[in-house]
């Protein structure tokens, strides 16, 4: 028994000295291969080639103009789940053709109506524009809504000198003004929203 621990033990040792010999040597071999070394070819020419396939791919792309404004304001209004979604190519055009930032309609009728989910019955009226108690301005369309919107805040604010929410607070929504300026911080708020 004791001679067959002892030939066990030295089979053990042995295998653990050639493993750390091999690891050794590896490491050295490894060393020695990746270590740089600058071979001369003084009188080689080479030439690289490249295999090209007898077809030339040629790569076009249809690249479709959008414009970002109209898909911003269709997400904002999707996300409020907002009646007024689908409508925001009319609103970017409405803006264009009077020169308004783009995000004041929409942010005029988030703070009005919440896009247009508290209107009055039937007036398609998502800006609360030209409703003073019991008068109440109706329209028979949301586009009809925002197309005399527009051309109002154009023709009866920006071109007075009101163009900021703050000053088109002082005629748009007077009351707001006592309430610390409510209004033109919502809007605003929403305007920094669609961004």
């Amino acid at each position: 028994m004791d001679k067959t621990y002892s030939v066990g033990v030295g089979l053990v040792g042995t295998w653990f000295a050639a493993t750390f010999i091999s690891l050794i040597f590896a490491i050295l071999f490894n060393i020695y291969l990746n270590t740089n070394k600058v071979v001369a070819f003084s009188n080689q020419q080479f030439g690289l080639f490249a295999a090209l396939p007898n077809n030339i791919f040629e790569s076009s792309q249809d690249i479709k103009k959008a414009d970002a404004r109209a898909k911003i304001i269709e997400d904002f209004f999707l996300n409020y789940q907002s009646p007024l979604a689908g409508l925001g190519n009319l609103l970017i055009q409405i803006s264009d053709q009077y020169a308004l930032d783009y995000r004041l309609l929409p942010a005029i009728a988030m703070q009005e109506s919440n896009a247009g989910k508290k209107v009055i019955e039937g007036s398609y009226n998502p800006f609360g524009y030209g409703i003073y108690g019991n008068i109440i301005l109706k329209f028979g369309s949301w586009e009809e809504a925002i197309a005399r919107v527009g051309r109002a805040l154009r023709e009866d604010y920006l071109n007075k000198g009101l163009v900021t929410p703050e000053q088109i607070m002082t005629k748009y929504t007077p009351p707001s003004l006592e309430k610390d300026g409510a209004w033109a911080k919502g809007v605003s708020s929403f305007m920094e929203e669609l961004r």
